[in-house]
């Protein structure tokens, strides 16, 4: 890993994060950490419930 993933998310025209450092996989219980992973470079939780997603950008930097 050459660096930290980091991330700005503009929700429903509100920026909740600005360049934020992710530290690896969320987790409910414990220390965030990095793994491989496949070509798709996003994952959505929907926990359970159904759920719709629209107007998701991805830019390659």
């Amino acid at each position: 890993m050459a660096s930290p993933a980091r991330v700005t998310v503009i929700h429903n025209g509100v920026l909740v994060q600005n360049n934020y450092e992710l530290l690896g996989k969320t987790l409910y219980i414990g220390k965030p950490f990095y793994e491989k992973h496949g070509d798709l470079p996003l994952a959505l939780q929907d926990h359970g419930d159904l759920v719709s997603y629209r107007n998701i950008w991805l830019r390659k930097l």
